[in-house]
């Protein structure tokens, strides 16, 4: 597998200037002086293009990123091959991190409320924050500004959407207005439902219903021209009578009822912006409440249990009551930064506390098989806590065309509850950009990689847990190096560039978040990869193409084996299209070449076994339009399918893919005829 990726490196250095930074249309991507190439934004006209009604199809286009399973409640995030417990995700600031259920997701977002998603790769700036081990994904929902015309005090939108292959259906509302003249106010309502799901060359699933009612509530107070405020109230809830493990294969027939279970997100939020003509003030104070909840409705089965050796077992029956598992994260971020002398400083601090717990109603009651009883207490509300207190501060410091920005993180990091552990660290980054001539700019960027271990999946926690006594934070280092080619002097068309991105990152110590209770399922991993690609924008035709592919390593001392996240080479190819004022067209077609892998453990006998993973290679492409009339103001609709040639394939990344067999996995949405109607007042 690193033959094929080495290969492939040195191909690219040696056709011809090949390397370049992530450059799509400007209303989707943003490059920044301090990383090039590897910031990408993602607009709400984005998402609206495409009707994204989850974090998968939001995502898509992003090089470096994948997103797994096809259920919302069952997506998970890899950025550049690795789960997103190693990136920093976070909505309006608040930090979301966590796991609830090691077969669902852990990122709850309603697309419908964002203006924005900016992706940031690597590990090489202290502004990512704490924990951006392979980089961040920050969500931003939208404010009353985003949504008001000019001079206008009151508004509203109202859209209905549904699909043809997973009986998609949405209806939202927006009211917004200026109640003064500093103060503006937003308040969001969105209800959708999804049903049976229509997979090619099979029998629809039918046990992976949803239904999510979300809503938002954003007060902004301007103080004046250079002050502001904001307050905002979020609620995610997202559930059904619907297989528990949702990213495991689905029923084509329902025998028996399924119990209910469901995620819900209540995030408060509050901003404070000074972006004083001070040279020494540009400000940001945010303070976050998040809860992360999952709820299981009380049931009656079979009662398993677990031995020594990980080998299930059943006996008799267990009777279950209602329960809430709870993440709970409240923090606090300061960020300040000071012209002195020509040199930006951007310093703060960034501080919160995570805590877990379960709430059920009663008692659990079980029957063994020989006849006797018992019952327990199932709850427990003083589980395990990790508090981290950090400080950073970076410098841009500019020498004609050679821009430097070194960087340092401090970060204590503790754990409390049933744990009792601590580590710190201080954490250097460095970027350097190049800027060879009015059209080539090279950057080479480092960062010390840092992360105390994370708490466990909150389904096992439980009374009597305790921490192994040789629990290490993650450390490690991230190398990257990026090159940014501007064709557009050269072509004379709107904007034309190449780009790529070659990176390399060890993380000792790397934390598996499933089930590790005691904290002691840890691997070195090793990963190498590369992004590349083109992009072209000509009058009303907006162009690109990305490709991406890492390869990695996990050592386990006695072994070591292939990452099975890593090893796929994916090819984006998309454009649009303006057909005069009133209409936009779109493609994207989503290429994925064959993975061959392997797998190397000790099985249950001890012995050493290595098994051959192989996933096949898919071609998947969808179509859109999005048509204005000029005949009715505020009036849109969205057309789209996706799928279009109704192709039955498997993300690499999801359940059965992961390692290489597709029994264990449902295959993606077929082809699927969307609809959207939108209208803003």
């Amino acid at each position: 597998m690193k033959k094929k990726y080495l290969s492939f490196v040195i191909a690219s250095f040696l056709s011809a200037q090949t390397l370049a930074a992530e450059a799509q249309r400007l209303a989707e991507t943003k490059v920044t002086d301090d990383a090039i190439s590897t910031n990408t934004e993602v607009s709400a006209k984005d998402l609206e293009n495409i009707q994204a009604n989850d974090i998968k199809s939001a995502l898509k286009k992003v090089a470096g990123v994948s997103v797994a399973n096809g259920v919302r409640y069952s997506q998970k995030v890899y950025v550049r091959g690795v789960e997103e417990h190693s990136a920093n995700v976070t909505i309006d600031g608040a930090r979301q991190d966590g796991q609830l259920f090691h077969h669902s997701g852990n990122q709850m977002v309603d697309t419908n409320m964002l203006k924005r998603v900016e992706v940031l790769l690597g590990a090489s700036s202290v502004l990512s924050g704490y924990g951006a081990n392979v980089g961040a994904i920050k969500y931003e929902t939208k404010d009353p500004a985003d949504l008001l015309l000019p001079e206008q005090k009151f508004g509203f939108t109202a859209g209905a959407s549904a699909d043809t292959a997973t009986e998609f259906r949405q209806l939202n509302l927006a009211l917004y207005g200026r109640a003064t003249e500093k103060l503006s106010l937003l308040a969001m309502a969105n209800m959708n439902e999804s049903g049976d799901i229509e997979t090619p060359d099979n029998d629809p699933i039918v046990s992976k219903h949803s239904e999510l009612t979300s809503g938002l509530i954003k007060v902004v107070y301007d103080f004046d021209e250079t002050q502001q405020f904001d307050f905002s109230a979020q609620r995610y809830d997202d559930g059904g009578n619907r297989n528990f493990s949702g990213e495991k294969p689905g029923a084509k027939t329902l025998e028996e009822h399924l119990g209910y279970n469901g995620y819900i997100r209540d995030t408060y939020t509050l901003n404070y912006y000074n972006v004083s003509e001070n040279p020494l003030l540009d400000l940001n104070i945010n303070v976050y409440y998040n809860d992360k909840q999952m709820e299981r409705e009380g049931a009656t089965g079979d009662n398993w249990y677990r031995d020594s050796q990980g080998k299930w077992h059943k006996d008799g029956t267990s009777t279950t009551p209602k329960r809430m598992y709870h993440y709970k994260t409240s923090g606090l971020n300061i960020r300040n930064t000071s012209i002195i002398s020509d040199i930006a400083w951007t310093y703060g601090i960034e501080s919160f506390k995570s805590e877990q717990s379960i709430s059920a109603k009663g008692l659990a009651h079980y029957t063994l098989s020989d006849g006797s009883q018992f019952s327990e207490h199932i709850s427990f509300e003083d589980g395990p806590t990790a508090t981290l207190i950090s400080g950073y501060v970076q410098a841009e410091l500019n020498f004609g065309s050679v821009q430097l920005i070194p960087g340092l993180r401090y970060d204590d990091y503790s754990l409390g509850g049933t744990y009792d552990t601590s580590f710190s660290e201080a954490s250097p980054k460095f970027i350097a950009n190049w800027q060879a001539n009015d059209d080539l700019k090279l950057g080479l960027s480092y960062g010390r990689i840092f992360k105390g271990p994370g708490l466990p999946e909150t389904l096992m926690i439980q009374e009597g847990m305790e921490e192994s006594p040789d629990v290490e934070p993650e450390t490690g280092n991230h190398y990257e190096f990026n090159v940014l080619y501007d064709l557009q002097s050269l072509t004379n068309i709107d904007s034309f560039n190449i780009f790529a991105n070659v990176y390399q990152y060890n993380i000792d110590h790397f934390y598996h978040p499933t089930k590790n209770t005691s904290l002691n399922k840890t691997h070195d991993l090793e990963m190498q990869g590369m992004e590349a690609g083109v992009s072209l924008s000509y009058q009303g035709l907006n162009a690109s193409i990305k490709y991406s592919y890492n390869t990695g390593d996990k050592d386990y001392q006695s072994y070591v084996t292939d990452a099975l996240t890593a090893g796929t080479q994916r090819v984006n190819l998309s454009f649009d299209y303006a057909l005069g004022d009133s209409l936009v067209i779109g493609w994207d077609t989503f290429l994925a070449d064959n993975a061959e892998l392997t797998d190397t453990y000790f099985n249950r006998q001890g012995d050493l076994v290595h098994d051959d993973v192989l996933k096949a290679g898919y071609g998947v492409s969808n179509a859109w339009l999005n048509y204005s009339p000029v005949e009715v103001a505020g009036l849109s609709v969205q057309f789209g399918v996706d799928n279009i040639f109704d192709k039955a394939y498997q993300d690499h990344n999801s359940f059965g893919m992961y390692w290489g067999n597709e029994k264990y996995n449902d295959n993606e949405v077929g082809r699927n005829f969307k609809l959207t109607l939108n209208y803003q007042y």
